[in-house]
C-alpha cells in the first residue's frame, strides 16, 4: 500500500537494464557541445534497440538510463546490440572521445508508482552498472542462469561483488563481448586476465563440488512424499523432518504465512506451503536455479491455488521470454494439471487473444473467482491505456462478481496478503469506475435553427471512428461521414459531429449510435426532438451567453431605444420589460409572435425602437423566457 496515496501499489518480477555514460563530466567539461549532441544521437540508437526488444524506459536523468523487460534473454539481447552499435560509432572517434555507456542487468521484485519502478531489482541493476567497463555488461548470477544456452556470447564469472548499499555479495558475471570489443581496441589490462582465470578456477571447483554433493545425495534412499490432501492437491502440512522445526498448521496459507514469519530455507520441502516459501526466498535471493526448481516442485503437487502459478509464470516469462513460459504451461494444461494452469497458460497469449482466453476460461470454469479479478486487469487502463466506456463497464462487472464472490475466495491463495491486495484494488477501482461512470454521460443532440434548416450538434462521451443516425425508431442507420483529420485520441479521422434537418421536420424520436475508440458499437440512443422546444432552447442559449446584446441605446438630444436582437431571437422569449435610471423593470416591449417557418426574420410591420424621455441615464431589463424564467436584470447606460 502506498502510504502517500492509499492506492495499493502493484508488484512483479522484471528483469531491470541499467546504463550509464563512463566518464561523462569529463567528457562534458573538454567539449561539452559536442558530447551532448553525441548522448542525443546514441540515445536514439539506445532507445530504439529497447522499444524493438520489448523493453520499457522508466527513467532518465542526465546520462543515465533505466529500462525493464519482462524477459532476461531480451535484456541482454538488447544490450548486446547496444554495445555492438555504439562500438562501430565509437571506432571513428580517438579514444579520449569515445561516448561509451556501462549497462548493469538484473533480475528481481520491483513496484510500480506512477509510472516509475522501485525496489530491490532496480537497485542491483544500478550498482552492477557500476562495475561494468566501458562499453560492458555486467550481469547478476540470477540472469545469467536465466539467459545461459540462449544468447549467442560467452560470460566472465567476476565471482562475488561487494556493492554499495547492498548488504549481501553479489555473484556477478560479465558479457564477454571480446577484449578488442570491450575497450575500443585497447588491451585489457592484465589485472582483468588474472581475476578472470581465478574466477574460472573457482567457478570449476564448485562445480566438482556440487557435482559430488549430487552423488552422495544420490546414494540416500528417497523419503516417501505424503499423499495430497482430497481436493486441493496439497500435501499435509504436518511437522517436517528434524526436531528443530515447530509443527506447521494444517491450513496451508497459514502454515505459509508461518513459514514467512520464521524465514530461512525450509530443508527437504514437501508441502505447497513449504516450496513457495522455498521459491519465494530463492527469488529474493537472487538464486534462479532454485527458485525454478521449487515451483516446479510445487506445481506437480497440483492443487487449485493461484498466486504459486503466477508466480511461477512470471519467473519463467523473465528467464525463458513469453515463449517459453507459454510452451511449460501448454505442457501443464495438457496434461490435465489443474483448471488453475490452464487459466494461468491463457495469461500467456498476447492482447486481445489473451483477454478471450480468459473469458472462454470463464464461460468453462465459472466458479473459479479468481479468474475475475484477472479479467478485470485485462480491461483496466494498466493494459490497454485509454479506456473506452464498455472497457470501463466491463473492468467493473469483473470487479462487482469478484468482490460477491470473496467468501469462496481464500481456499484460492497460498499467500493471503496477496488476496487482500486484489481486495483493496478490486474495491478502489470499482469505485473510481462508479464515478466515472456518474460523470459519463450518453450522447446529447443539440439543435439550432436556420433560414435553411435545423443543424444537429452531437456530443459524444468519449472518442469516436464513427457516428450514425436515424430520424425514427424503424429504417438504415446513415452515416456523418469522416472529417479530413485524424482525432489524436484514436489517430483516425474523426466523424463530422453534426447533420441536418429539414426546416419543415416534425416532433420525432432521433436515434444516434456511434463506433468507439476500439471500433466496437456503442448501443443506440433515442433523444426526442420538438421543433418548438428545440428552437426555444437554442435561441435561449444564445441571449444568455449575450446579454450586452439585449438592447442598444443611442444617445443625443433625441436618445432612442433599440431591441431589434431581442426581436431576432423573440421564439426563446413570452416578455420583455423595462425600467428607466434604476426603476424596477415593468414596462412592456411589444414583441412580434414567433414564425417558425422563418423564426430569425423581423416582420415589416415590427418598430423595434422607441424615443427616450430627455435626460435618461440609463435603462434596465428583464426577459421573461418561454418557459415561465425570468433573468437577472441588465443595465444599459445611455451615452
Amino acid at each position: 500500500m502506498d502510504k502517500g496515496t492509499g492506492v495499493p501499489m502493484k508488484r512483479r518480477i522484471a528483469a531491470i537494464l541499467a546504463a550509464d555514460v563512463a566518464s561523462y563530466t569529463r567528457l562534458v567539461a573538454e567539449d561539452e557541445e559536442a558530447t551532448i549532441a553525441r548522448l542525443a544521437e546514441y540515445r536514439e540508437v539506445f532507445d530504439d534497440f529497447v522499444a524493438r526488444a520489448g523493453g520499457r524506459i522508466f527513467n532518465t536523468a542526465g546520462d543515465s538510463v533505466m529500462c525493464a523487460f519482462e524477459s532476461a534473454v531480451e535484456a541482454v539481447r538488447c544490450a548486446i546490440d547496444i554495445q555492438e552499435a555504439l562500438r562501430t560509432r565509437n571506432a571513428l572517434l580517438p579514444p579520449e572521445r569515445r561516448l561509451q555507456f556501462r549497462i548493469g542487468i538484473s533480475i528481481g521484485d520491483v513496484v510500480e508508482r506512477n509510472g516509475d519502478l522501485l525496489g530491490d531489482g532496480v537497485n542491483l541493476a544500478a550498482r552492477l552498472e557500476g562495475i561494468a567497463e566501458p562499453g560492458g555488461i555486467t550481469v547478476s548470477r540470477f540472469v545469467f542462469e536465466a539467459v545461459a544456452g540462449k544468447v549467442s556470447v560467452p560470460f566472465r564469472d567476476l565471482g562475488r561483488q561487494e556493492l554499495k548499499n547492498v548488504p549481501q555479495p553479489v555473484h556477478a558475471f560479465s558479457v564477454d563481448l571480446g577484449a578488442e570489443r570491450m575497450l575500443g581496441g585497447h588491451p585489457r589490462p592484465p589485472g582483468r586476465r588474472r581475476l578472470s582465470a581465478a574466477a574460472l578456477a573457482l567457478g570449476l571447483a564448485s562445480l566438482v563440488l556440487g557435482l559430488a554433493v549430487l552423488w552422495m545425495l544420490s546414494l540416500r534412499p528417497p523419503a516417501p512424499v505424503p499423499a495430497p490432501m482430497a481436493g486441493t492437491g496439497d500435501p499435509p502440512a504436518g511437522p517436517a523432518a528434524g526436531p528443530a522445526r515447530a509443527p506447521l498448521p494444517a491450513d496451508p496459507a497459514q502454515a505459509f504465512a508461518q513459514l514467512a514469519r520464521s524465514g530461512g530455507i525450509v530443508p527437504d520441502a514437501r508441502t505447497a506451503p513449504e516450496l513457495y516459501h522455498n521459491a519465494r526466498l530463492h527469488e529474493a535471493r537472487g538464486d534462479g536455479l532454485a527458485a525454478r526448481q521449487a515451483y516446479a516442485a510445487l506445481v506437480a503437487l497440483g492443487g487449485e491455488r493461484v498466486d504459486p502459478y503466477l508466480r511461477y509464470a512470471a519467473l519463467l516469462r523473465v528467464q525463458d521470454g513469453r515463449a517459453g513460459a507459454r510452451e511449460t504451461f501448454t505442457a501443464l494444461r495438457e496434461a490435465g494439471a489443474s483448471r488453475v494452469a490452464a487459466l494461468v497458460h491463457a495469461l500467456q497469449g498476447e492482447g486481445d487473444e489473451r483477454r478471450r482466453r480468459v473469458e472462454a476460461f470463464l464461460i468453462e470454469h465459472p466458479d473459479y473467482a479468481p479468474a475475475l479479478f484477472l479479467l478485470a486487469e485485462e480491461f483496466s487502463e494498466d493494459r490497454l491505456g485509454p479506456q473506452t466506456l464498455h472497457e470501463r463497464r466491463a473492468e467493473r462487472e469483473a470487479y462487482e462478481r469478484f468482490l460477491a464472490a470473496e467468501e469462496r475466495l481464500p481456499p484460492f491463495f497460498l499467500d493471503s496478503t496477496l488476496l487482500g491486495a486484489w481486495l483493496d484494488r478490486a474495491r478502489t477501482r470499482r469505485a473510481a469506475l462508479d464515478a466515472a461512470e456518474r460523470a459519463s454521460p450518453a450522447p446529447a443532440l443539440s439543435f439550432s435553427r436556420s433560414n435553411s434548416g435545423w443543424i444537429v450538434s452531437v456530443a459524444l462521451p468519449e472518442a469516436a471512428t464513427a457516428l450514425r443516425y436515424r430520424i425514427g425508431s424503424e429504417g438504415p442507420f446513415r452515416s456523418t461521414g469522416l472529417a479530413a483529420t485524424p482525432d489524436p485520441r484514436t489517430g483516425k479521422p474523426a466523424p463530422v459531429p453534426y447533420f441536418e434537418l429539414p426546416t419543415d421536420q416534425e416532433r420525432t424520436v432521433i436515434e444516434v449510435a456511434y463506433a468507439d475508440a476500439r471500433g466496437r458499437d456503442a448501443a443506440p440512443t433515442a433523444i426526442r426532438f420538438d421543433p418548438r422546444a428545440a428552437l426555444s432552447a437554442s435561441q435561449r442559449e444564445i441571449l444568455e451567453r449575450m446579454p450586452g446584446a439585449w438592447l442598444a441605446v443611442r444617445g443625443g438630444r433625441e436618445a432612442l431605444l433599440y431591441w431589434t436582437h431581442l426581436v431576432s431571437y423573440r421564439c426563446a422569449l413570452t416578455r420583455v420589460e423595462i425600467g428607466l435610471d434604476g426603476a424596477d423593470p415593468t414596462r412592456a416591449l411589444p414583441l412580434p409572435p414567433c414564425d417558425m417557418r422563418d423564426p430569425h426574420a423581423i416582420p415589416h410591420e415590427a418598430r423595434p425602437y422607441l424615443p427616450l424621455p430627455a435626460g435618461t441615464r440609463a435603462v434596465s431589463a428583464r426577459l421573461t423566457f418561454a418557459d415561465g424564467t425570468a433573468s437577472e436584470v441588465r443595465t444599459f447606460k445611455v451615452p
